[in-house]
């Protein structure tokens, strides 16, 4: 959440402290999931996986991990 903060003081050219308290849990929301989509669509652009899911292997090596065999 920091970043998103940090992100948005320094788009609309104020203090953190100033987006803090001016900012809505909707505005926060908004920044936060229009960042993620930008990313992803930079990673589709350079022919980049934007999956971030584990693989079925992925998956059934850490719960063998954590089960302990």
């Amino acid at each position: 959440m920091l970043l998103v903060i940090d992100g948005m003081a320094e788009k609309y050219g104020l203090l953190p402290s100033e987006v803090l308290e001016r900012a809505t849990t909707m505005d926060l929301a908004i920044s936060y999931n229009a960042s993620i989509l930008k990313m992803r669509e930079q990673k589709k652009q350079r022919g980049e996986s934007i999956s971030d899911t584990y693989s079925e292997s992925e998956i059934l090596e850490k719960w063998n991990k954590v089960k302990g065999t």
